[in-house]
């Protein structure tokens, strides 16, 4: 029997991102994120291939950081919006809505 328990040792936080002014699935906005020493920065992207799809949100893996020291998203244009977050928790999916203060 296999058992897989990955997901114990390593942390990530998973986003829903949804623009208001931008397009509403946020496609082509850009998240970079820091924790510790690890930075990283991934682009929104939509669809995969032909007749297929996939998981809208992201997810950004941490290692053996156990929390994220700042998230930046660069939203698409028309809004251009540049928003850092601090605070946010980790092992777990947030909502996260173009200019609102707040994530769920």
């Amino acid at each position: 029997m296999l058992h897989n328990n990955v997901g114990s040792r390593h942390h990530w936080l998973g986003i829903r991102l949804i623009g208001k002014k931008a397009n509403v699935d946020a496609i082509g906005a850009r998240v970079a994120y820091q924790a510790g020493s690890l930075k990283r920065t991934r682009m929104k992207v939509g669809g995969g291939s032909y007749l297929s799809s996939h998981d809208p949100r992201m997810v950004l893996g941490i290692g053996d950081q156990r929390k994220l020291d700042w998230l930046e998203i660069r939203w698409p244009q028309p809004s251009g919006v540049v928003e850092r977050i601090t605070d946010l928790p980790v092992d777990r999916y947030i909502t996260i809505v173009e200019g609102d203060k707040k994530w769920t």
